[in-house]
């Protein structure tokens, strides 16, 4: 280091304590006094806006909750006029605002230590700038770097670098750079000096400020640049983090970084300084490093400087720290490494950090015969961990422990909403930062592993919700070439589009032509498809996997897309050439047309059928047709369609059912088990319509809160991603284990899918969907066909149900004649003389026959079909199954009306006073024969037949 000289003077300015752009009246400004904030927007997005600006703001450090300021409001309107900044009459550029932060925030000055801020447009789409921070004085005596003000600070050698400190009051000063003093002052609150840089290397400035009663320091570091070293990488170094198998102590970092000049490795091993040493080597376009004297099984966290101004994580890092993880619980993820405080930086997206670990212990994955179900016969359960559990239990953990709940149902896949690495804790995961890492708000990634593992023991596939139309920053690529005054990436990524090329799409839109694109989503395929053993993935919006813009024309999105069909083709390809069997799953939504050829190309396409199942369970016969559920009135040759009355995105059909359902008389679908009912009629013409089926948590339990439910109970847009209550018991739980109605629903839906996975024809090709008005029909003939079927591989079914809110009289359409066996009768039998019987059906009611008598369901199912021996339904009061074996179900326009069984010499059985308008009464203790139920109240008696079974 070359000294020359230092000048020494007093300045009265206005002190910058980040960025050049901001500066503070006062200098050192409190929490609890006005403060004159001046910004200047050059070269920014609202460089030469016109229109009002606003002042966003939120306490970036010290604050302990509810950390934005009340006037952080998108769009902004009048009610925010305490955040309108007041432009410069002398630069239109340069805008002030002023307030006290105590009052502007409502809160105590002993939550600032830092404020961010920015300036906006009305609406973040008239533009904004970047972020700023300010830090807030205690009121002590304090001294500050003034100059430079910009960080990190590279120079060349030779060049000057201008160093300037201020202190709060009056102090004598020493300057030392590297330990060696290059300046002082004496009773005077600024020192200047400059420098003039000498060899390539780090160089830390200090300052020392003492008042004669206190001594206050600060300091930073520069970097005097060094041209980077152009070498080969060593033989098999891929990107990313590469481990040396028989060397613990050392691994390589690779990063890929097309068209930038120099990458510095930050990180534990360098004390969080920008070291010269560990600049790394250029080959191509691929950055490299050997770091040397780790211990195995240590984890050290790291980033990449690159250019000199751009921190981020390692991409292809199966770890990453966030300063959001001291909220995981420990129960989730044990020994969970602390985000260094060290690492911590001003603005938030730079505060990602990639964690590598030599001398891992790999697991040992125990299930080795598995066989992946058929695409045909997938009963897939969607899944967010984040609201299956209650609060603070969102694991891995309890995901193994409630498998078998998952077996009984009959569910052979389950489908996990995205669980890569993505911002903040709860989240539905489609803004992902870091693809290859499992996000620890769920577990460890060996727990992940095991659950995986366990699944496969049960004979259930895994599959991934992965979002690859876009991806959210700070994911690297999308940092590493980003616009922040626009908040978009740069026209020269190499991996995004800089505006998206399709309505709907969220944070920054892959361009997938890009061979960089193409290359980063099969390595994540492939990485989770053998390092997890994952079997297969649901690509989210895969609509999107586009360079033909289409504006915010959805129609023209939607239509058939060559380049589309190509691109995806390609990638599954890619993904088949190493694992044959691998699931590929689209959310398209496009062009028959074309998702025909997908189809048939051996893809599989969720297929949205929640409106029209929702009409019909509420009883409106507008858009009530399913026919589109069945892949072959879509023209597919291949089972691919996977049908779904619910997903995460759709709302719930029982929270339409009890808000919007119909009534007729006393039949009202607005009533909870009516409206449970109506959902086991869905289930019986769902998931008997041969191709896979999915659907979403809860569905079987009639789960009836809104997707729009917020935390506080109300129903708001806004909280469509909002956590969602759980169903079960417990402190946060909707008790609906302790619903008998409920549970009936999910013993239903269960021996529905049971009956799916057992019989091969519901695999058949020979479907009829029929359907009059709100009364649909189901006719699955196997193949080939016979109307004498000698067992149950040879047997035809014929399902109906009755949507309608009244009561309706059936032509059924029945295959042949002879005898057909009611499933949910215990296998009563109908005599079919003629192929269009008569059948009536009481709103709500369903039935499911077959040729072939088959083992009767559990006795408590035994209660769905109504009454065959009187209509007692026009009187007012109901009573059914009729026959019975095990509960009845009463039903009465009025309470307080009494129950007498008497057996056929009009002996009473049992007698009982019903105090509700609907009761289960147990009959299980009465022996099989004929019974007279008698109903009466204070205006009419009813009496009736009843088969015993």
């Amino acid at each position: 280091m070359q000294k020359l000289y230092s000048t020494l003077f007093i300045l009265g300015f206005f002190f910058t304590n980040a960025w050049s752009q901001v500066t503070t009246d006062p200098a050192f400004p409190k929490a609890d006094e006005s403060i004159t904030f001046t910004i200047d927007a050059s070269g920014t997005g609202l460089d030469g806006y016109t229109d009002d600006v606003w002042v966003w703001t939120w306490i970036s450090q010290g604050c302990t909750g509810s950390c934005d300021a009340p006037t952080n409001v998108n769009p902004a309107t009048s009610a925010q006029s305490a955040a309108l900044a007041t432009r410069s009459g002398g630069d239109p550029n340069v805008y002030t605002i002023t307030f006290t932060p105590t009052d502007f925030f409502g809160k105590p000055a002993s939550e600032f230590e830092q404020i961010g801020l920015l300036l906006k447009g009305q609406d973040w789409s008239d533009g904004q700038t970047s972020d700023y921070f300010v830090n807030i004085s205690s009121g002590a005596f304090e001294v500050d770097f003034t100059t430079p003000t910009s960080f990190p600070l590279f120079v060349n050698v030779g060049e000057n670098v201008e160093i300037a400190a201020s202190a709060s009051e009056n102090a004598d000063f020493s300057l030392t750079i590297n330990g060696v003093e290059v300046a002082t002052a004496t009773g005077t609150t600024t020192i200047a000096h400059t420098e003039v840089a000498g060899a390539s290397g780090s160089y830390a400035v200090e300052v020392i400020a003492d008042n004669g009663t206190t001594t206050a320091t600060d300091e930073f570091t520069f970097i005097v640049r060094s041209t980077t070293e152009v070498a080969d990488k060593p033989a098999g170094v891929i990107k990313g983090i590469n481990y040396d198998p028989d060397d613990p102590t050392k691994a390589t970092l690779a990063l890929l970084a097309p068209m930038k000049s120099s990458v510095y490795v930050v990180g534990d091993f360098t004390n969080w300084e920008i070291d010269p040493a560990y600049q790394m080597k250029k080959d191509s376009e691929l950055f490299w490093l050997e770091i040397s004297g780790l211990t195995a099984g240590e984890e050290y966290a790291f980033q990449y400087l690159v250019d000199e101004e751009l921190y981020v994580a390692d991409p292809y890092a199966d770890k990453i720290l966030d300063p959001d993880d001291q909220y995981i619980p420990a129960n989730t993820y044990p020994d969970l490494k602390a985000y260094p405080e060290a690492a911590k930086r001003d603005k938030w997206y730079y505060n990602r950090l990639a964690v590598l670990q030599t001398g891992q212990t790999a697991y040992q994955w125990q299930t080795t015969s598995y066989t992946m179900p058929a695409e045909e016969d997938l009963i897939i359960y969607e899944l967010l961990i984040r609201d299956f559990f209650a609060n603070g239990e969102e694991n891995y953990q309890n995901l193994i422990d409630t498998l078998s709940y998952l077996e009984d149902l009959g569910v052979n896949a389950i489908e996990l909403m995205p669980i890569m690495e993505f911002n903040g804790n709860e989240s539905w995961g489609y803004n992902p930062t870091f693809m290859f890492a499992p996000d620890k708000f769920y577990g460890t990634k060996n727990k992940f592993k095991e659950f995986v593992d366990k699944a496969h023991e049960k004979g259930i596939a895994v599959i991934l919700d992965i979002a690859m139309n876009h991806n959210d920053i700070p994911a690297p690529y999308a940092l590493m070439y980003f616009d922040f005054n626009n908040s978009k990436p740069t026209a020269d990524n190499p991996w995004f589009n800089t505006d998206a090329k399709h309505p709907y799409n969220v944070f920054f839109d892959y361009n997938h032509e890009s061979a960089y694109t193409q290359d980063l989503l099969d390595s994540i395929n492939h990485y989770w498809l053998n390092e997890y053993k994952v079997d297969g993935f649901r690509f989210d919006l895969s609509k999107g996997f586009t360079q033909k813009n289409s504006g915010g024309d959805v129609g023209a999105w939607s239509s058939y897309d060559a380049s589309r069909i190509a691109l995806l083709k390609r990638m599954a390809d890619d993904i088949w050439s190493h694992s044959p069997d691998a699931y590929v799953i689209l959310e398209h939504f496009a062009d028959n047309t074309e998702e025909k050829e997908l189809a048939d190309y051996g893809m599989m396409l969720w297929g949205n059928l929640n409106h029209a199942y929702n009409q019909n369970t509420m009883g409106y016969a507008d858009d009530s047709s399913i026919s589109w559920g069945y892949y072959g009135n879509r023209g597919w040759s291949s089972p691919h369609l996977i049908t779904y009355m619910e997903s995460h995105d759709e709302e719930r059909l029982m929270y339409k059912n009890l808000q919007y359902g119909n009534v007729s008389g006393t039949y009202s679908v607005k009533e909870l088990n009516t409206a449970l009912d109506r959902i086991k009629a869905a289930s019986a013409l769902f998931y008997t319509i041969p191709g896979p089926k999915m659907l979403w948590q809860f569905g079987e339990v009639g789960y009836d809160k809104s997707i729009n439910t917020c935390p506080d109970g109300a129903i708001n847009d806004d909280c469509r991603v909002s956590p969602k209550p759980v169903p079960w018991n417990d402190a946060e739980g909707l008790d609906y284990n302790h619903n008998d109605e409920r549970m009936l629903l999910q013993a239903t839906v269960a021996e529905i899918i049971k009956l799916k996975n057992t019989y091969r024809i519901f695999q058949t090709t020979d479907v009829t969907l029929g359907q009059d008005g709100l009364v649909k029909e189901l006719v699955l003939k196997n193949d080939p066909y016979t109307t004498t079927p000698a067992s149950s591989d040879q047997m035809n079914v014929y399902i109906v149900a009755n949507f309608d809110v009244a009561t309706k009289t059936v032509n059924a359409a029945f295959p042949h004649n002879g005898k057909w066996y009611h499933y949910f009768a215990g296998g009563h039998a109908l005599n079919v003389s003629a192929t269009t019987q008569s059948l009536e059906l009481e709103p709500g009611e369903f039935i499911i026959y077959t040729d072939v008598q088959l083992p009767p369901p559990p006795d408590e199912l035994l209660k769905i079909i109504t009454a065959i021996d009187e209509d007692v339904q026009s009187t007012g009061m109901l009573f059914y199954p009729n026959p019975a074996s095990g509960l009845l179900r009463i039903r009465t326009a009025s309470p307080d009306t009494q129950i007498t069984i008497s057996n056929m010499s009009g002996q009473h059985m049992m007698s009982e006073k019903i105090k509700d308008q609907e009761v289960r009464i147990d009959i299980r203790h009465l022996p099989t024969g004929v019974y007279i139920v008698t109903l009466r109240n204070n205006f009419k008696t009813v009496t009736s037949k009843l088969i015993k079974n």
